[in-house]
């Protein structure tokens, strides 16, 4: 049982999220319930379902989307006392119905139900508003007619669909078995140096998966229905944890986006290869084994993805906890503290600075400059940079009530 949900009591206090969600989606109940694991002494989510079969522009097809049959599953999940509805599915924006249909959809859960409702394509609109998308590509399994009308509709909002790529899949049981090679062989396909963006539009396609892989590997952020659903949910109620390993979209936060911009700083001002932040804020379910925040050289490698050292047990963080002090590595490879053998071997790193990062007599974090290049001596202008970016994380952390 979750430690934390355990040490909660009960279920009386989590947040209730209900989704509406078609009948023969198989991805986006496992994928949100992975996704809200992080935080689920917080919130629970709940399922109630539409008959969805097939996926085309035939009459009975877009009829399986009638806002009677939403309203009639949105009072199913009344019964729970959730405290908001989400239609979760994108029929709005390929039916030909449009995102007034999605807002008639809400209109009547609201009306009958008595709690604020969205859906999925509502929610891809104000993800695309809040980061000033005006161009992306889009990226469905669908066949080409609901595809190509999938992008008429977000034009017809005033965007632009420089690129699509589909699978060319009618039935939505098999769109759900899609492999996740698949799904990043279409979201390779769907790319294009002219989009600031992918939108995955399906919330039976798995892609949330691998958001984190194909967003290091496209340099830009993927806006998958299903995470996005999630994240307009949890908006609505009022749930502002970040969540680690789904995509830019859910971990984003402000106080992450600060400690980015420290990082920056420091990383320019020390003339490294990457300086990262890692945290232990068991509240907000975020570990060290997770680089939250990072800034790195042009063609340095990220951390971003890799949680596989425990670092509690290394012997560098055990100096830190101990000493509370800077540790100062000019070699790697020759320091009386061993780094981890990964760090120099996978990663390449020469030449390191450690800055704890204590609160109340606990090591809450730690901040690392690397230098890749070659062993080098740290400056004393190297060690006040240092020193800077930590006062201003820690006031930041304080401040921010992280700590």
């Amino acid at each position: 049982m979750n430690a934390r949900l355990k040490k909660a009591g009960g279920l009386k206090d989590l947040k209730k999220i209900g989704f509406i969600t078609p009948s023969s989606n198989t991805a986006l109940e496992p994928l949100t319930q992975l996704m809200t694991h992080q935080i689920s002494d917080r919130v629970s989510t709940h399922f109630s379902r539409v008959q969805v079969r097939t996926l085309t522009l035939d009459a009975n097809d877009v009829n399986q989307f009638e806002t009677s049959k939403m309203a009639e599953a949105a009072s199913l999940l009344g019964d729970a006392a959730v405290d908001v509805i989400l239609w979760n599915g994108t029929s709005g924006a390929w039916s030909g119905k449009g995102f007034e249909a999605d807002k008639d959809i809400c209109a009547a859960i609201t009306g009958t139900v008595g709690v604020p409702a969205s859906t999925s394509s509502l929610a891809q609109l104000e993800v695309l508003a809040q980061y000033g998308i005006q161009k992306f590509a889009l990226a469905t399994p669908y066949v080409q007619a609901p595809a190509r009308q999938m992008a008429r509709t977000y034009e017809s909002a005033g965007f632009e669909v420089v690129k699509e790529a589909r699978l060319d899949i009618t039935k939505n049981q098999v769109i759900g078995g899609t492999s996740f090679d698949t799904i990043k062989q279409l979201l390779r396909d769907a790319d294009s140096p002219d989009a600031e963006c992918i939108v995955v539009g399906c919330t039976n396609l798995a892609a949330a998966a691998v958001l984190d892989d194909m967003e290091h590997e496209l340099g830009k952020p993927i806006f998958d229905s299903i995470a996005v659903t999630l994240w307009q949910a949890l908006q609505m109620a009022g749930i502002s944890n970040p969540l680690h390993g789904w995509g830019q979209l859910l971990r984003d936060h402000e106080v992450l986006a600060e400690l980015d911009t420290i990082l920056a700083e420091l990383l320019v001002a020390t003339s490294a290869s990457r300086t990262t932040i890692r945290l232990d804020i068991p509240e907000l379910n975020i570990g060290v084994d997770d680089v939250y925040a990072e800034a790195t050289a042009p063609g340095v490698a990220s951390l971003r993805l890799d949680s596989s050292l425990n670092q509690r047990s290394l012997a560098t963080v055990q100096w830190l906890d101990r000493h509370r002090d800077l540790l100062i590595q000019e070699d790697c490879i020759n320091a009386q503290v061993p780094p981890p053998k990964a760090l120099m071997g996978v990663y390449g790193v020469k030449a390191q600075v450690l800055g704890p990062l204590v609160w109340r007599n606990q090591l809450v974090g730690w901040i690392s400059v690397h230098h890749l290049p070659d062993t080098r001596p740290w400056s004393d202008r190297d060690i006040e940079a240092m020193r800077a970016a930590m006062d201003k994380a820690r006031s930041l952390l304080e401040r921010s009530g992280w700590v």
